[in-house]
């Protein structure tokens, strides 16, 4: 994680999860499936359609899907449309897992009634 300024430098928010243009993990380039191997699992990044979770540790019977890299890392998007920030550029994922719960239609985590 790189701190960089939003927006290309112009002088907007700092922040510390960055935009990626390739998947850390699998190389993988942004709107690409994250690599997967039955033998091992693959991408650590990937995560489990059906759960919201990472694909890896998945041992659920059910098929995962294909996620994408979107260039951010999972739960970054979410928690910054959830306003559960901890400061610019620091999602609170910990709050995110515990009091969102993982919508499989629209492929995000929402906000529990």
């Amino acid at each position: 994680m790189t701190e960089h300024t939003e927006g290309g430098g112009d002088g907007g928010e700092p922040r510390l999860i960055d935009f990626e243009e390739r998947c850390p993990d699998c190389d993988v380039a942004v709107g690409e499936a994250h690599i997967h191997h039955e033998d091992d699992g693959g991408c650590d990044i990937a995560r489990c359609l059906m759960t919201g979770l990472q694909r890896l540790m998945c041992d659920l019977d059910h098929d995962c899907g294909q996620d994408l890299w979107t260039g951010w890392w999972p739960g970054q998007l979410d928690c910054e449309r959830l306003g559960w920030m901890l400061g610019p550029g620091f999602p609170d994922l910990r709050r995110l897992y515990a009091e969102a719960t993982w919508d499989a239609h629209r492929c995000a985590w929402v906000a529990s009634p």
